[in-house]
């Protein structure tokens, strides 16, 4: 199963919660996670992240209460799940992002999607706006600042 990174496009979200708990529903094992379209730098950040939460979760040491909010905690370089969910999360009007499935298989994160209006995009570029969320400097390598910044999040828990 691992850790699936999928580029969505949609209507407008106006209820950004709504729609990822519903993404979410029923979901009986592992994590779906909707991020904003200009945090993510590469497939390697966000495999680092969930493997940082799957780990934290499964010793039991988790900060957040759910594998997706430690997921999100971890990818912001947070100590506060509150702060990573703003840094890194939906807002209203968003009409593209990302998926994240942590150990849900390709064909049920296929149909969530379908049920919610996601439809598959090409990928979203990282932003200087998204940099700045996840408190990266604006020059340098995105992706060896974000991965520096999930290995500070698991040494700040």
């Amino acid at each position: 199963m691992g850790t699936h990174l999928v580029p969505w496009v949609a209507n407008a979200v106006s209820d950004p919660r709504a729609l990822a708990l519903s993404v979410e529903d029923g979901l009986v094992e592992g994590a779906i996670v909707l991020l904003a379209s200009d945090v993510v730098a590469s497939e390697r950040q966000v495999r680092a992240a969930a493997f940082a939460a799957q780990r934290r979760w499964e010793r039991g040491t988790a900060v957040a209460r759910s594998l997706a909010a430690e997921f999100m905690r971890c990818l912001a370089g947070s100590h506060h799940v509150g702060e990573a969910i703003r840094a890194v999360g939906l807002t209203a009007g968003a009409e593209r992002g990302w998926l994240v499935a942590i150990s849900v298989a390709s064909n049920e994160v296929e149909q969530r999607m379908n049920a919610n209006g996601l439809q598959p995009a090409s990928q979203h570029a990282m932003t200087p706006e998204g940099r700045a969320r996840l408190g990266l400097p604006t020059e340098g390598d995105a992706e060896v600042l974000a991965l520096g910044r999930i290995a500070e999040s698991d040494l700040l828990a």
